[in-house]
């Protein structure tokens, strides 16, 4: 039977647009070579500030040195932040879910303090989730089988008992090495997946 539901964050809660940030570092003359070099692929990921190796000081004293920045090291973090917009029809969910507290709402994601705060204070529906499991708290990164593992201990929770949404086919492939129930979510294609959520829902 489920009894938790657990959202990622990233392009499910939040949409992320990481041009808005590229745009303002190439505008203070970061060169597309560089930008990449640090912030796609593994790159950033290498950087550990999600994993937290590294704290919110160690991250933007790096990015404002090594990328050469003119811009002071608070501009650099208002830029970094500056890629979040709500997802509608799943801020509208989560808030009906609260409502009727059939179920434990939960969040696991990779991500950063910087974007976590952030996102807390612009997005109130982020508040209305019972429990956050963080990858920078948690010291361990989606598709990892340890942080999924972390985040049943935090919530208390058995696998069997929750479903889990996710953009990223790896870290829903992840999360059911341990025994989560998964949901891959497509932004682009809200409606088929209120159709496997109602499904998965029903079916338990």
């Amino acid at each position: 039977m489920i009894k938790n539901i657990i959202f990622d964050l990233g392009h499910v809660l939040v949409n992320v647009n990481y041009a808005n940030f590229r745009n303002k570092l190439e505008t203070d003359g970061v060169k597309e070579k560089l930008y990449n070099s640090f912030f796609t692929g593994g790159n950033y990921r290498n950087i550990g500030y999600e994993a937290g190796r590294i704290d919110t000081r160690q991250f933007v004293d790096k990015c404002v040195n090594e990328l050469g920045l003119k811009m002071s090291g608070s501009e650099f973090a208002d830029a970094f932040n500056d890629m979040f917009a709500e997802i509608k029809p799943m801020s509208s969910l989560v808030r009906n879910l609260k409502t009727e507290r059939k179920y434990n709402l939960y969040l696991l994601s990779n991500t950063s303090p910087l974007h976590f705060e952030y996102i807390k204070a612009r997005f109130e529906y982020i508040n209305l989730l019972d429990n956050f499991a963080l990858s920078y708290k948690l010291k361990s990164l989606k598709p990892e089988p340890e942080i999924y593992l972390k985040a049943m201990d935090l919530f208390n929770s058995k696998p069997e008992e929750c479903v889990f949404i996710d953009d990223l086919e790896e870290n829903c492939v992840g999360a059911e090495k341990i025994g989560l129930k998964t949901i891959q979510y497509d932004l682009n294609n809200h409606p088929k997946f209120e159709k496997e959520f109602g499904l998965r829902l029903r079916s338990d």
